[in-house]
């Protein structure tokens, strides 16, 4: 039995690893400029860090939480395991508070809900490894639309989210870290993101980002 047992985990080894825990590349210049940037960019003990992909980085939550303390590290086109390789400038500044919001690329990309929790716990626990004081938030996934514009790479996935912050919440309870469950505040009747707070079925208008900023002000102060 012994014998049986080693060879099935030499064979669960052998097993390739999921896009969300593989290495991951951007080549969009975009990207490239923003991570170094970011790598300059000093973070201090007094200060609160939001990371994530395109949703963060297309706000100013400085300016709407009125807090100059608040740095935005979004990106773009980001996934989990993007977050994790970019990770160490904003850990060794062991900030105040880190708030993490991401996974619909990784949802693009075919992982799966389970997946994207997975990679979540990954960066949750080398936070707390390498900033034990730190504060750590993690946000849900937001809905998102494909009747305002066809995203085809999320055809048919709109479960995944569902999934995926079911799964979040969860790592984030075994974790002791707080999950912020932002899908209710975005999501229509049909389980689709509110046509009000989007123009292209996916990012956000200005009343959305004023309805995270509420949600989130709490946890911020």
């Amino acid at each position: 039995m012994k014998q049986l047992i080693i060879i099935l985990l030499a064979l669960i080894a052998m097993i390739p690893e999921t896009q969300a825990q593989q290495q991951w590349t951007n080549t969009d210049p975009y990207y490239a400029r923003r991570v170094t940037l970011f790598e300059m960019l000093p973070v201090g003990k007094k200060d609160i860090v939001f990371m994530g992909n395109s949703l963060t980085d297309g706000c100013e939550f400085h300016e709407l939480l009125g807090n100059p303390h608040i740095k935005n590290r979004g990106i773009v086109g980001d996934i989990v395991q993007g977050l994790i390789e970019r990770a160490d400038p904003v850990i060794k500044g062991q900030p105040h508070k880190i708030f993490i919001m991401c996974g619909v690329n990784d949802i693009s990309h075919d992982v799966s809900g389970d997946s994207i929790a997975r990679a979540m716990e990954r960066l949750v626990v080398m936070i707390k490894k390498g900033s034990p004081r730190t504060k750590v938030y993690v946000q849900s996934m937001l809905p998102f639309n494909n009747k305002v514009r066809e995203w085809k790479l999320l055809k048919d996935r709109e479960h995944v989210v569902v999934e995926g912050n079911a799964a979040l919440e969860q790592m984030a309870r075994r974790q002791g870290v707080t999950f912020i469950n932002l899908y209710p505040l975005f999501v229509d009747e049909e389980g689709l993101l509110k046509k009000e707070f989007t123009n292209d079925g996916l990012h956000l208008m200005g009343p959305a980002y004023a309805v995270w900023r509420d949600a989130v002000a709490p946890y911020v102060k």
